[in-house]
């Protein structure tokens, strides 16, 4: 799961009947996380037409990607796991076909065939203890990304003990397929944030969308001004528990099993909301040099925070900040 980073919306006092209004609204049934969607439009009933169109693609590809419930008449993520193979629908075949290209991209720092171990750590979070270091070990022997078979529509997972789980890529993915159909249905100002994954299109009336991200130790550490990019954070201090005082968070080295120490937070500005929020956590688990490497490879700008309060910033990171 990502940070949520600090929406910095603010309304526009209207001195003039002309001028676009400032409508939002919340959803917190759709991905377990908070979502809001902010719009300057005319009027409250293309507003409400908006919202509709975007909560119903929301609630359509949270159904999808769900690893943990299926529902009647729908193939998705929770019922491949459970079935192994299945004739999946385009938007599951495509976000798991670009999971395993990220699988490439990253060195296998990002892996959706992870989920046997990600679910072991999850049931430890829930009760507060550590896995057990055998049974996660013997679970990393079921996560190999080659053992994801696509054919056309069909996926297919060849060991019988392999998961997948798509919480790095699929709030990123939702954000910019909703934000596509809102775009196509005539909405040019708009700014969408699902879970800390924000997506923005044109502009508030007074310029730039202004996007709070937020310090590890609390407070704000910086605004970001963007138009039409996509802001993402991971982080190391939302989503976490603590035994004997040492804190264990969700973001998990595949290459360790336990979570990545590199850093507090990364933060992402990418045009594309989908890459942004597989970048963010790719980054995490990566040393400086090479997540620069590979944020200068899919043309996005990266900021880090290590453990110690420094930051390193790519090159063009610093021109969103003014």
């Amino acid at each position: 799961m990502k940070r949520l980073l600090i929406p910095l919306l603010s309304a526009l006092i209207l001195l003039s009947g002309c001028a676009p209004k400032r409508f939002g609204a919340v959803y917190t049934d759709v991905f377990d996380t908070f979502t809001e969607l902010t719009v300057y439009c005319d009027t409250e009933d293309e507003f409400n037409a908006c919202s509709a169109a975007a909560h119903a693609e929301l609630l359509r590809l949270h159904e999808i990607f769900d690893i943990y419930n299926t529902y009647g008449g729908l193939t998705n993520a929770a019922s491949l796991n459970s079935d192994l193979s299945a004739d999946c629908p385009d938007e599951l075949v495509e976000l798991i076909a670009s999971g395993k290209q990220w699988y490439e991209l990253s060195g296998g720092k990002l892996n959706i065939a992870l989920g046997s171990v990600l679910s072991l750590w999850h049931d430890c979070r829930e009760k507060g203890v550590l896995p057990d270091e055998s049974e996660l070990k013997a679970r990393a022997e079921h996560c190999a990304i080659a053992d994801i078979v696509i054919d056309g529509n069909n996926v297919s997972l060849s060991d019988p003990l392999m998961s997948v789980d798509l919480g790095a890529v699929a709030k990123g993915y939702a954000a910019q397929k909703t934000a596509e159909l809102l775009t196509e249905a005539g909405f040019e100002n708009f700014a969408l944030s699902v879970g800390g994954n924000v997506i923005t299109r044109g502009k508030k009336p007074s310029g730039r969308w202004e996007i709070g991200i937020e310090d590890p130790d609390g407070g704000l550490l910086t605004t970001v001004k963007v138009s039409g990019e996509s802001v993402v954070t991971s982080g190391d201090y939302q989503r976490f528990f603590e035994v004997d005082g040492v804190r264990y968070h969700h973001i998990i080295d595949p290459d360790t099993l336990y979570p990545a120490g590199l850093w507090r937070s990364v933060t992402v500005i990418s045009e594309n909301s989908a890459e942004a929020d597989a970048l963010s956590t790719a980054l995490f688990c990566l040393d400086e040099q090479s997540g620069r490497a590979l944020a200068e490879k899919i043309s996005a700008e990266a900021m880090w925070v290590a453990a110690d309060g420094s930051i390193a910033k790519t090159e063009g990171f610093s021109d969103y900040e003014k």
